[in-house]
Formats: C-alpha cells, structure tokens, sequence
C-alpha cells in the first residue's frame, strides 16, 4: 500500500469500530468548516495563529487531517498533518496485525469518542502495540480496565519460543506526554507578546526578521516588550541594511530588514503557503526548525487564502526562552510521569515504559530538556518491577517536498544491558542515512 491507501485504511477502520459512525462524520466536517472559517485570509492580512483554537473535539481535528489529506486539501494542515497522519500511516500499514491484537479495538473505540480529552494517548499506545507486535517472537495483549491501576497492554513470548524460558510476561505502560500547566501558560504568555505586534506590522507595512532569545520567564516580560524593540527600529520609516541587536533583563535579540525580494521572487511565477518555507526566505536562509511567528500582507491565491499570490510586506519573529526555570518546569514533567508510571505497573513481573514528546523547537531548549530527561529516567530508582524506559521524541517536519513526516529519536534507560528491542522506534525507519549520536532536531531537513 503507498501513503494514501494506508491513512485510507486507517480511518475506515475506525468508521467500522466507532460507536456512531454518522456522529463521527458530523464531527469531522465540523473541524473541517471551523478550520476553513479560521484560515480564510481572503483580506490578505496574514498572522500565525492555532486554526482550532477554542475547538474543543481533538480526535476530531487528527481525523479531518486525514480526511484532507485524502479528499480536500483545503481542509488539510500543513503542521497539524505533520503531527497526525504519520500515526494513522502506521495504524493502517499494519492494520492486519492490529486487528489480530485482543482488545486494541476497544481502546481505539474509546479514544474516538466525543468525551475522550486526549486521544493522541490512544493513538500512542496503539503504535506502540503495534510495534511489539511486528516481532515475530512476540503476542501483545490489552489488558481490560479494572479496579485497581494496570498498565496498557502485555507482551508474552509466542508459543514454543526459546524466549519463554527467560520470560513469561511483560506489561507495557504509554504515556503521551499533554503540556503542563506550566507549558500552557508559558504559551498564552508568548502568544501575547507576540500578537502585541500584529496590527502594528499591517498597519505599517513593516518587513523586518526578529530573533529573540527570552532569558527570563515570559510571565516577567511585558507583553509590549517586542512591540517597544521593532518600534522604537522602524521609527524613522528606513532601516537600512545591518542587525540592531539588543541585550536587557528580559533577553537578547536582533532585528535586521525581512528579504521580501526573496519572497517575490519565489513567487513570480507561482504561488506559496504562508508557513515554514515564507518564513525562511524572509529570514535570508535555512533555519533549524523553531517557533516563529509570522506576519504579512499581500495578494491571496484565488483558490486558496492560505497561500499568497504577491507579497507586499512581511515580519517573522524567530524565538524561543532559555530562562533556567523555564527549561527545568518543563523538564521536570519527566518525574511526575514516571512516579505515576511506577504506581500503574506495581503488580507487573516486569515492565517496560513508553513516554512520547513532541520536541521543543529551538535546538538548544531540546538539547537542555533532552539531557535533563535523560538523568531523571537514567537516575530513577523504581518500587516496581519497571525494567526500562524508553523516551520518545517526535519532530514533525513540515517541507515543500516531503509535505508531512516526523523525526523520531528515541532514548532507551534501560536496567539491564541494554534495550527491549534493538530498534524501538514505534514509526518505523532504520539507521540508513541518520547522523549517528544526533537527535532528530539536529538532523538537516529535507526541503
């Protein structure tokens, strides 16, 4: 099967398996109208925003990414399919298997239903069933809920495997890591200094690259504060070619002139989503992926408002925060998950531990995060039978060429010798073509 016919097979699936299958299609077509309500830029004023903020139906928004992906384009996007369709790819691949695994149908039905808050958890451990499940030596299990804390599934060694000598049984616990509290108010903090400067960019037509790096919490930096910086720049209605860096209690950056010809240039004779690649060519270059924010007015592709036609001006602001109480709260997180992790596989034999991330997107944040993860997991000293944990990092790439994928690294503790299994990677690929001992965030992208 290619891509198509995979994701295809996916959400027929869950049509088949779902308690309300018109219910379900309701819901979908209602993420896909919110959605084209909430990217109808036909102004041609555009400004980084969440599509499907104060939507609250989440499986509905993984679905209707698959829905476009196959039907509609318009309805699909960009990031949000990133993040989503490579997890139905592999549901789908395998769909035989999954089929074969006693109680996955009944996870999946209750991740797809209305009340369900985080199906990306479910999504998750399907995954990562799935991929105990491609080992020929190995039978996985769900284990039905229950009255007292279990894990998700088991793994037993097939009938008449050598392996059954050395084990009888391992339960398997998942946790999909949501933003903390902490994380959810860090972002609304950021999404207030950075709209701050939205209206003050369109009504002036300003084209200018900001890269600021937050030394303090965002909860200390005014929410004017970028606004105060690109103003007091542009006040003279010329910026002259050059960085104007700035250094103060709230942090460092640079603000230099957005290279809008690149922009037109690219184009002349075509036309380009206002996303990751605008932003690039605004910022005169390749960039590692990282939040950005992205600002820009111009004329709209007659079929699609999400793409521009003609530029006339454009801001994008490349940031992150490095304020040490910022990167320990968020890595932090870790403790808890493997505190709770411990209680849920108290009556395991063994256990193994899957917890999956979404990468931060600036390399040095990742690079902080990822090395005080790996001492907290490494430095745990569980009350259960919990053998090894393995962390997985996922980095949707976004590219002109790839459309949608995600870079997995995974970092197995384990107790013994080494891990479970020699490649855990729950999305599958190999070792062909990685930098050895790189992260995915520090792997070049294709473009």
């Amino acid at each position: 099967m290619n891509e198509s016919d995979e994701i295809e097979a996916a959400l027929r699936w869950f049509f088949e398996i779902c308690d309300n299958p018109l219910e379900l299609a309701e819901r979908i077509e209602a993420a896909r109208s919110y959605y084209r309500d909430q990217t109808n830029f036909a102004d041609g004023r555009w400004a980084s925003r969440d599509p499907f903020e104060g939507f609250d139906d989440r499986m509905a928004v993984i679905l209707a990414q698959a829905v476009g992906d196959l039907r509609d384009i318009r309805t699909r996007d960009l990031y949000l399919a990133a993040e989503a369709l490579p997890f139905l790819k592999m549901i789908g691949a395998h769909l035989d298997l999954l089929r074969h695994i006693p109680g996955a149908t009944e996870r999946a039905r209750r991740m797809l239903r209305p009340r369900e808050q985080h199906p990306d958890g479910g999504i998750f451990e399907l995954v990562v069933a799935l991929r105990y499940a491609r080992e020929d030596e190995l039978l996985v299990e769900f284990i039905p809920e229950q009255n007292r804390r279990m894990a998700d599934f088991l793994i037993r060694p097939a009938d008449d495997d050598p392996l059954e000598e050395v084990i009888k049984e391992i339960h398997v616990e998942c946790k999909r890591l949501r933003p903390s509290e902490y994380e959810k108010t860090e972002e609304q903090k950021a999404q207030e200094i950075l709209n701050g400067i939205n209206n003050f960019v369109h009504e002036n037509k300003i084209s200018v690259c900001v890269d600021v790096t937050f030394t303090s919490e965002l909860r200390e930096v005014p929410a004017d504060y970028l606004l105060r910086r690109i103003d007091a720049i542009t006040n003279s209605k010329v910026l002259v070619p050059g960085s104007y860096p700035w250094k103060d209690e709230f942090g460092e950056g640079i603000v230099k002139a957005a290279d809008t010809a690149a922009v037109e240039r690219d184009v002349a004779d075509t036309f380009l989503i206002v996303g990751s690649k605008l932003a690039r060519l605004l910022a005169g270059g390749e960039r590692l992926e990282e939040h950005f924010h992205l600002i820009c007015g111009g004329t709209p592709h007659a079929g699609d408002p999400r793409f521009i036609d003609q530029i006339e001006y454009g801001t994008v602001v490349f940031w992150r925060c490095l304020a040490e109480e910022s990167v320990d709260a968020r890595a932090r997180y870790i403790r808890t998950k493997l505190a709770d992790i411990d209680r849920q596989v108290e009556h395991a034999p063994l256990a193994i531990a899957h917890i999956g991330m979404d990468v931060e997107r600036d390399t040095k944040t990742a690079d902080l995060r990822r090395e005080r993860n790996l001492v907290t997991a490494s430095s745990y000293h569980p009350d259960s039978q919990l053998m090894e944990v393995d962390l997985h990092y996922f980095l949707p790439r976004t590219s002109e060429v790839t459309g949608w994928i995600i870079d997995e690294t995974v970092e197995p503790c384990s107790r013994a010798n080494g891990p479970f299994l020699d490649n855990p990677r729950v999305l599958g690929g190999t070792e062909d073509g990685i930098m050895h001992n790189e992260p995915a965030w520090r792997q070049p992208a294709t473009r």
